[in-house]
């Protein structure tokens, strides 16, 4: 058995994981586990505070607590927070970076390609009526929903990453056409894809069907609000498996009860769990909406593969070598000096 030379608090949604916390030990690590997500896992910043204090190393999933700037600053001897998950929202990456601490992702393959997929499903659920039609059928109303054929319609991408390129490559068979909003990506690249891309503004006006892969930050927090839910079309719906943050809520409710748009599917809400008086839960916008508990990648694929790149992120960061998947690479030197070890 290696001495104990590094403390990680792995936040406790992979308690079933033996292999995880077994494999941690062995590279010596001392693992503090925290609590089950079927318990109130989401952690308040005094929690994470006193929590963090004496970690090397942290190990947290979506939706276990905001990783603040005080927070970080409480742990002296912290090197590396490694999150579970592809989004980093939740983690003031600034102040990480401030601090010589390494912020990690795991953005696997298996992760997009899952996404994509149930996105992609979101949208036929939507334009087939399956929530009405599954209601409806089992209550003897017989041929009593319509549909909408996806062939000719117009999908637009919000966010032409791994995941949005990979939901317009699933769509080209529906014979759509796909428009996409991203300030990033090459007007080759999406041209490549089949994509035409454009402005939010126009895609919003022009499509049937909208689909959000952005990235939360402070400029796409709130991206989706009433002014853009005003642009779509009566008969558009929306979907989001990439972070509540990017839609106001409140809005998006108004819309759906006032007809501006015909429905919505979500994987992902603002909190991670909504509050009971959340109003997308309205009884009277029920038929109009599709949720799923931010479920997109809980395969098993996923599931096996994404602890384990976490924890290699982890234990690299521990034993000074540069993790393969560093959100906040500028942090690099800082980091080098903080630990007083030689990257190899």
């Amino acid at each position: 058995m290696n001495k104990q030379q590094w403390k990680v608090w792995l936040t406790g949604r992979d308690e079933g994981r033996e292999d995880i916390v077994g494999a941690l030990d062995a590279a010596g690590c001392e693992v503090t586990l925290g609590r089950l997500f079927t318990d109130a896992w989401h952690y308040t910043e005094e929690e994470l505070v006193e929590k963090v204090q004496d970690m090397d190393a942290i190990m947290i999933s979506t939706g276990d607590g905001n990783i603040t700037r005080r927070v970080l600053e409480s742990g002296r001897k912290l090197r590396v927070v490694a999150k579970r998950a592809i989004g980093v929202g939740d983690i003031d990456v600034r102040a990480a970076t401030d601090l010589g601490i390494l912020v990690t992702n795991a953005p696997i393959e298996l992760h997009y390609l899952s996404v994509a997929e149930f996105t992609v499903g979101m949208i036929l659920a939507l334009a087939n009526n399956f929530k009405l039609a599954d209601h409806n059928a089992r209550q003897g109303l017989w041929r009593s929903v319509s549909n909408t054929l996806l062939r000719n319609k117009t999908v637009g991408i919000v966010g032409l990453g791994r995941i949005g390129s990979r939901v317009a490559q699933l769509l080209s068979p529906f014979e759509v056409k796909l428009l996409a909003s991203d300030p990033y990506v090459p007007t080759e690249k999406a041209r490549a894809l089949g994509v035409e891309p454009t402005d939010l503004e126009t895609l919003l006006k022009e499509s049937d069907f909208v689909t959000l892969h952005a990235v939360e930050t402070p400029q796409t927090r709130g991206l989706i609000g009433e002014a853009q839910l005003r642009m779509m079309k009566s008969t558009a719906y929306l979907v989001n498996t990439a972070r509540g943050g990017l839609l106001d809520e409140e809005a998006l409710a108004k819309s759906l009860r006032e007809n501006w748009i015909s429905g919505v599917a979500l994987d992902v809400f603002e909190p991670e769990i909504p509050q009971p008086d959340n109003p997308l839960l309205d009884e009277d916008i029920y038929f109009k909406t599709l949720y799923s508990p931010h479920a997109a990648s809980l395969n098993p694929e996923v599931m096996r593969r994404m602890p384990i790149v976490q924890m290699e992120n982890c234990l690299s960061a521990l034993q000074g070598k540069t993790p393969e998947f560093v959100v906040n690479p500028e942090a690099i030197p800082r980091w080098q000096e903080r630990t007083r070890t030689k990257l190899s």
